[in-house]
């Protein structure tokens, strides 16, 4: 059907039951009328969104035109507002929110984000607390002191430098430093501070060059907080110390650390009382040669992950889970013990393990093994059949092993372990 007859059949339609020809064309006309003011109605419809668009658009362009001078903003909570309103917070450059409170989010040139305060650059913000009025103490050691810029204490600025201040009354204390970022090494830079409380290096803090940690916060004993997130350790050669006897710690977030180039992480976490788990999960170490007594005397850590340690080149094991009191297993499937030298005492008093698998652990002609196991009291499962050399010597790794276990050796050294344990100990043979 050609579409001149569905016009005349819907003309048709419209007028069906009029035979009169009048009544028909009238139909007709008035149908044309509707279907006219239809698209008038539609024409002027679509004109005026089209024009409430643009002047929408052209709305938002005339607002996103106005900018406020640095230490100003426009309030959120009146979008007609063109009037810029000055930051509350001094050394501010960039704000935001209603009229009456704002955030500042971005500081003048020579200050920095502290809390939403705008504080004078600082390389590190610390709190210190004092007992007495007039008591004197030591920030930090003196040889850091000629690489301070300039520092503040309770809000006022100390010219010159000194690392040597006494506090008038006793209290919480909090120190605004910023150092030169010239510095090589941390070496006991917080050595023996039982005033230092909180301690946080911000980005400012320049550690790219740093190659020693070196009992770094050794016997800061009343230290609860470090942050270092922003820490670079890609040089650093030794940590060794670096923890060691901070008893208040009760966590360390070190996620971020590098340890490739790291030889040496001796007693770095020794003494640390308060440490209840540690993950080292992300550390690189194959560069490693000594982890003598790394957790040693850590009573409360109940749980370590030491997955993907690299010790291939370590040659000292000595104590490394010396008194950890609270340790209930650990795995150390991956170490590789084929140079290790000292081996004495690693699970000495690890007074809550019962099961110790070390079926990878191999031993030389000279390695020490005195006293691996002694004091490990619960102990009921014992795996070292990766054991070769084993000589009378070397047997009083037995020493103190409690009542009523199984140990898994290798064939050759069976009559001689018999002698060095426990008659109601069980044997099994693994042949190599």
């Amino acid at each position: 059907m050609e579409s001149g007859e569905i016009i005349n059949n819907s003309y048709k339609d419209f007028g069906e039951g009029n035979t009169n020809e009048n009544d028909v064309e009238k139909n007709k006309s008035k149908l044309k009328k509707i279907i006219i003011i239809s698209l008038i109605i539609t024409i002027f419809v679509a004109s005026l969104t089209i024009f409430l668009i643009f002047y929408l658009l052209k709305n938002n362009e005339e607002k996103e035109k106005i900018t406020c001078e640095p230490g100003y903003y426009l309030p959120e909570d009146n979008e007609d507002s063109e009037e810029c309103i000055k930051c509350s917070l001094e050394h501010c450059k960039t704000c935001h929110g209603t009229k009456t409170e704002n955030t500042c989010t971005q500081c003048i040139p020579g200050y920095m984000l502290d809390n939403s305060f705008c504080q004078t650059e600082h390389s590190i913000k610390a709190i210190y607390s004092t007992k007495e009025n007039g008591e004197t103490i030591s920030l930090m050691h003196y040889i850091y002191t000629n690489n301070i810029k300039n520092m503040s204490i309770d809000g006022e600025i100390i010219s010159p430098p000194n690392v040597e201040y006494t506090f008038e009354k006793s209290g919480f204390h909090t120190v605004y430093i910023l150092f030169d970022n010239e510095l090589d090494t941390l070496q006991e830079m917080f050595y023996g501070n039982n005033n230092l409380i909180e301690i946080n290096f911000t980005y400012i803090f320049d550690t790219s060059n740093i190659t020693s940690f070196h009992f770094m916060f050794y016997s800061c004993k009343n230290l609860i907080s470090v942050q270092m997130s922003y820490f670079n350790t890609t040089n650093v050669e030794t940590m060794n110390g670096m923890f060691q006897q901070c008893s208040s710690l009760s966590s360390i977030d070190i996620s971020n650390f590098d340890t490739q180039n790291v030889e040496s992480m001796s007693v770095m976490f020794s003494g640390c009382v308060s440490l209840k788990s540690l993950d080292l999960s992300n550390f690189k170490t194959n560069k490693l040669k000594s982890m003598d007594s790394m957790f040693q005397g850590c009573y409360n850590l109940s749980s370590i992950n030491l997955k993907n340690f690299d010790t291939k080149n370590v040659y000292n094991l000595k104590y490394l889970f010396n008194e950890c009191y609270s340790l209930t297993s650990i795995d150390l499937k991956n170490f590789d013990t084929k140079i290790v030298q000292y081996m004495e005492g690693i699970f000495e008093d690890c007074k809550s393990i019962n099961s110790i698998d070390i079926s990878n652990f191999v031993n030389g002609n000279e390695t020490k093994m005195n006293y691996m196991f002694f004091g490990c009291e619960n102990l009921k499962y014992l795996d070292i059949s990766g054991f070769r050399n084993l000589k009378n010597e070397t047997i009083r790794m037995f020493y103190d092993l409690p009542n009523n276990g199984k140990i898994i050796v290798e064939e050759n050294f069976l009559e001689l372990i018999k002698e060095q344990i426990p008659n109601d100990w069980e044997f099994d043979i693994k042949n190599n």
